[in-house]
Formats: C-alpha cells, structure tokens, sequence
C-alpha cells in the first residue's frame, strides 16, 4: 500500500506544482512581451518538461536508471501520439513551413542523439555532457532567432509579478519533492507486479508526467493557439531529449537493463517524430485521420514494451 501512496500521491504532486510552475512562467513571459514561439518553445517546452527532469534525474541518482529511460521515451511518445492526438480533436492544426524547418528538424535530431547515445545500452557522463552541451545550442539558437520584444507591461504591478515569481518557485520545490515520491513508488511497484522498471517508466510515469503537455496543449487547442500547441510539443521533446538526457547521463551514469526500451523503445520515438513530420508534407492541417494515426502509434509502442515488461 504505501507503494501506492507514494507513487499516486507523488504524480499527483508531480501534476499539480509543475502546472503551478508553467502558469507563472507564462504569465510572467508575456508581462515581459517574450515572442509566442519563445513561451511555447521555451517557457512551455521546459516548465511541461520539468516532472520528466526531475523524475528523470532522481531516478538515475537512485540508481533506478531504467525508470528515467523509459519515462523520457515514454513522454516522448505520449507528447507526439497521445497528446497530439488530443489536440486535433478540438481543432486542426497547421504546423508552418518554417516551424518544420527548425523546431520540427530540431526534434528529430534530438531525437536521433538520445538514440546514439542510448542503443549501446547505457550512458556515460561524457555523453550526458554531450547531450547538454546540444540542448544549450539549441536553446541558445532559438533565443537569438527570437528576441524579446521589450521590458514589461505597464499595466502588471510589481506585486503581480512578485505573486508570479513566488508561485514559480513554489511549483519548482513542490515538483521537486513529487518526483522524488514518484520515482521511490515506481521502483516499488514494479517490484511488487513483476514488471522491469523501464515499462514502469514508459508507460505510468511518462503518461502522469505528459499530463501538463496534456492539458496545456488541450487550452490552446479550445483557443485556437496552434503555434503554442506545437512550440510546447516540438520544445518538451527537444528538453527531454538534451537536456533531461543529458543532466540524467550525469547524474547517473551506467547500464540499461531492459534492451525493450533501447531497441523497441527508441525505435517507436524515431517512427512517431517521422511520421508527424511527415503528416505536414502536403502542406494541409493535421486532423483527426492525422490524429489517429498517431494514437495508433502510441498504443503499439505501449503493446510491445508491455509484451516483454515481466522481469
């Protein structure tokens, strides 16, 4: 039982703060007029990767190196199939020439140096600082083809911003303890079921941890914003990809035990992140065949690593 409480209360946690953690990041981006592609790419990109970060990090720190694979796989997965799909329920989505171009290149090739890192099944400290030292070019890249538009909005009040700033940090510290939670939980219940870590990681904690990917993405999409919805998406995979991977590579570096999640695993990222990218091809919004498409991707992905998850 208390592997129960730790991992649903953690994730619950988990949800909670890193959505307290993005809604003061955006507000306090557009108080300082920071460009759209800037809040999704960015803002949203990095404050909806945070559960997958630190659940990522504590999982390597504690040795459970499976655990924080498989979530960063999992949530890769769940952002472009599952939550995608989500997405053009509400509304179509036209992804840009010139967003394909970059972010959506920048994604696969993200997605490319995890694989390369990750098929000989394990991680040194050299490749997690190889992987950081591209998700800091690429976040460098992306500032400087997006500056600011100027200083802050007259009409916010330093109170507001010192509310938006105090509920930044809270959402930060209170993230912080849910992984922690998440990841002790996880490591229990697969113990207790019978199944490798790295299932566990796939699907459980990638599917709780994409729940602000989930819900961000579900608001624009009722809104309309469509640029937000793929600068969220393109950006949490890009960070999960260099920058998760790679603060984890450092953190923890050593053996992957489950081969399902180095073979079958990075093989279904590849596909998924191919296949939207491809979708785009004929110049027309993605709907809900596009949709489908993607969701049938996911559930195969989650039926193959769950054909080969008991230990």
């Amino acid at each position: 039982m208390s592997h129960y409480l730790a991992f649903f209360g953690g994730l619950v946690g988990l949800v909670f703060f890193a959505d307290q953690f993005v809604k003061g990041s955006s507000a306090i981006a557009k108080i300082y007029k920071i460009p759209p592609v800037i809040i999704g790419v960015v803002l949203l990109g990095f404050g909806t990767s945070l559960p997958e970060s630190l659940v990522s990090i504590t999982a390597a720190r504690t040795g459970d190196l499976d655990i924080g694979v498989g979530n960063i796989i999992g949530s890769n997965v769940a952002n472009l199939g599952l939550v995608m799909a989500c997405a053009v329920t509400f509304t179509k989505i036209l992804i840009p020439r010139s967003v394909v171009s970059k972010e959506g290149l920048l994604t696969l090739g993200s997605s490319v140096a995890l694989t390369l890192v990750l098929v000989n099944e394990s991680i040194s400290r050299i490749e997690g600082f190889s992987l950081l030292i591209g998700g800091a070019f690429v976040l460098l890249y992306i500032l400087r083809n997006n500056p600011p538009n100027g200083t802050a909005t007259s009409e916010k009040s330093d109170y507001q911003v010192s509310a938006e700033m105090f509920r930044v940090v809270s959402g930060l510290a209170g993230t912080v303890i849910g992984a922690f939670f998440t990841v002790r939980g996880a490591a229990g219940l697969a113990e207790s079921w019978g199944i490798t870590g790295g299932f566990v990681g796939f699907l459980l904690i990638a599917m709780g941890t994409s729940l602000p990917e989930l819900v961000t993405t579900i608001s624009c999409a009722r809104r309309g914003e469509t640029d937000l919805i793929i600068g969220n998406l393109f950006g949490s995979n890009i960070f999960n990809c260099l920058l998760v991977g790679g603060l984890m590579g450092i953190a923890g570096p050593g053996q992957i035990s489950d081969p399902s999640l180095t073979g079958k695993g990075l093989f279904f990222m590849l596909l998924i992140t191919i296949t939207l990218l491809a979708l785009t091809a004929n110049k027309k919004p993605i709907g809900r065949s596009g949709g489908a498409l993607l969701f049938i991707l996911y559930l195969l992905a989650a039926t193959f690593l769950g054909i080969n998850s008991s230990i």
